[in-house]
Parts: C-alpha cells; structure tokens; sequence
C-alpha cells in the first residue's frame, strides 16, 4: 500500500490493498465523527457500497447515506443530499463511486462552506472566496476511475437543462482512496475508453502552452508509466485485479496532472457537445484529444531524455538524437491507438457516437460565439472536418 501527500494542493493519496481502512484512519485523525456518504446507483447495484461498509463500516461513524445518485450530478441531488447532511448534523463526507457522485459530494461541500440551501444558487452568484470552515472529504472511486478525483470542478445538471459549472479551491478533495477492491471488471471497450482518457490527460498536461508546477509533469510521467506497463495486460486479463488497479492509478495520477494544469480548450468543446448530444465525455474527450495530436502543431518544452529517463522502456515511446517532443508524443499516441485496434473496436469519429451534423454546427457556434480568435481556430481543426 502507498501513502503520500501532494503538498501542492494538500491532497493525500492512499493505495494499493488496505487503502480503505488508512482512509478511516485518516479521516478520524481530520476529526471526522458524523460522516455522511454520498454514492451513486450503479455502486450499490455492484456491491461497493456494501463491500465498503463491511470494511470500514465499524471504524467510521457513518450516520447519512446518501445513495439516488444516477448517471449526472443533478442541483436536485445536491439539495437532498445537503438537507440530509445538514439533518443528521455531519461534519464530513465521504463519496464513493463515479464522477456524478463526487461531483454532488464536492458541490454540498461548497454549499455548506457559502451557507447556502440550494445549488441553483450558483445560476446568478459565484462561490464566496473566503472562509474559515473545513470540510473534511474522501473520495473513492470505482470503475477504474475517471480522473477528476483530484479536481476542484464541480459540474451539476439543473432541471431546465442548464448546467452549473464551478472551478474553486474550496471543492478541494482531502483524501483520495484508491482499493483494488473497488475496481470492477469491465469490457474491453470500457477499459480502452478509460485508459485513452488516462493517456490524453497526462499528455494534454505535458504539452499545455501554460506555465505548470514540476510535480504536475511528474505525475504525469508516472501515469504514462503506468498505464504503458499495463494497458496490455489489463486488455488481454480483464478479470486480474492487479492490472485494472494500475490502469486505475495512472487515470488518477493523470486527472491529478490535467486538472492541476490550467483548463485548456479540449475539456471545454468536450463538455459542450456532451451537453448537446448526450454522448459519454471519456470517448469525445478522446477523439478529439487524438485529433489535436496529429492536426495541431503544439509546443513541448520537457526534455526528450528525461521523459525517457523517467518512464524508462516501453514499446509506446521511441526516442532518437534530433527527433522533437512534439513528434515522439503523436508516435506514442498513434502507437497506442494501433494496439488498441488488436483488442477492440473503438470510435475515432464523433459520428462514431452518434453526433451528427447539426449537433457540431450547434457545438461549433456555441464555442465560438465570443469571438475568440483561438477558439475559432481550434474548433474549425477538430469539428469542421468531422
């Protein structure tokens, strides 16, 4: 098991096996005595909530569960899992399973910090930048996981179809418990989307034209590490925990360096066509992502002999004397875009996923409607072609 702490942004890591019980440990020693637990749906259908109560059940007070989460984080969920915090008078929380469930953890965290009593709130005012109160909260993620564990996004559905989006520090995860015992076996499919995912945010954080911190490019050279090492495998093994627990790790370790990167223009044309057609975020965030690779000329300032210094041998990556970053990161992702086709069937179009025409037009117009110069030029190479 591994225990760490990023002080960059105070967040500690707990994996490997008996990670779920070091997380009730921790929480204790944060003074956590009235815990509530927000998960979704699909973590009780599965089992995890069961298996995470009879591990830890006992260690930990948990007085409130919080378990109708679906699909998407919804303002509704918010509002009732707030008014159960607030019943049960919790002085914490725990959220366990898929993006949905963390983002409506993180976005009750937020509304206890600005004492508000509705998520719609956050249609016509902005979080308060200042506070004094601590809340403490552990993420657990299943299904592998999806990279924004370690984030301070907190992305909430409203009932008209609108969408809330927060970027604040005070959305801050404080434990994150990785347990191979959480993740599930998946299809080839799911695991080829999850481990693209992993691979496009570490390699969007390394090539990022922003100034990043060094432990940001760090952790994404350990998620490229790991998920080389172990896509294969993972693939070809589906049912051996191991693997899935490291392909699990590196999608932490790369959402961990995507989000603390400034947000670039990929995460925001994602989240817009997702809004528009519905389609999973993962798999458009993926083609566009190997899109941007191979059409835009991006800048890559890391040096070429440390990145191999520090990932060490794998077949993805090929370096040689006068050859530019830039260049071995598109063989790299065109090399692993070539293995996956050994295992699986996976989209490379939007169309793919159903997005038709109309749908990009409308993405399109959206995206650019400030004017941007930027913008305009980066969504005419990736949806004008499609």
């Amino acid at each position: 098991m591994r225990s760490q702490y990023n002080f960059e942004s105070d967040i500690k890591f707990l994996t490997g096996r008996g990670a779920l019980r070091n997380c009730a440990v921790t929480m204790s020693n944060m003074g956590c005595r009235r815990i509530m637990l927000i998960c979704d749906e699909k973590s009780v259908k599965r089992g995890h909530l069961r298996a995470l109560m009879r591990r830890i059940g006992k260690e930990l007070n948990i007085v409130a569960v919080y378990k109708k989460v679906t699909d998407f984080a919804t303002a509704e969920d918010c509002d009732r899992a707030l008014r159960l915090f607030k019943e049960k008078e919790c002085d914490s929380i725990i959220a366990l399973g898929q993006k949905s469930a963390i983002y409506t953890a993180k976005a009750v965290k937020v509304m206890i910090k600005d004492g508000v009593s509705f998520m719609s709130t956050y249609l016509d005012c902005s979080v308060n930048n200042i506070s004094s109160d601590f809340l403490p909260l552990a993420v657990i993620p299943t299904y592998l996981s999806s990279g924004i564990e370690a984030s301070n996004t907190v992305r909430v559905l409203c009932e008209d179809g609108g969408i809330i989006q927060l970027d604040t520090p005070f959305a801050q995860t404080n434990a994150l418990a990785l347990d191979p015992c959480m993740c599930s076996i998946l299809g080839k499919n799911r695991i080829a989307s999850i481990g693209l995912n992993a691979l496009a945010m570490a390699i969007s954080s390394l090539t990022s034209r922003k100034s990043v911190n060094p432990m940001t490019k760090v952790y994404a050279l350990d998620a490229i590490t790991l998920l080389t090492d172990n896509f294969e495998p993972c693939m070809l093994y589906t049912g051996i925990r191991k693997y899935r627990f490291n392909v699990a790790f590196a999608t932490m370790l790369a959402g961990c360096a995507y989000w603390s990167s400034p947000n670039d223009l990929l995460t925001k044309l994602s989240d817009l066509i997702c809004d528009i057609s519905g389609a999973d975020y993962r798999d458009v965030f993926n083609i566009l992502f190997a899109k941007g690779v191979e059409k835009i000329e991006f800048k890559w300032d890391f040096d070429t002999y440390a990145l191999v210094n520090l990932i060490g041998y794998n077949k993805y990556i090929e370096v040689q004397d006068g050859k530019k970053g830039g260049q071995i990161i598109k063989e790299c992702v065109n090399r692993y875009y070539a293995e996956l086709k050994k295992y699986v069937n996976y989209p490379l179009k939007l169309q793919d996923l159903g997005i038709d025409d109309e749908m990009l037009s409308r993405a399109y117009d959206e995206f650019t409607k400030d004017g941007d110069v930027e913008k305009i030029s980066y969504a005419s190479v990736l949806l004008k072609a499609e």
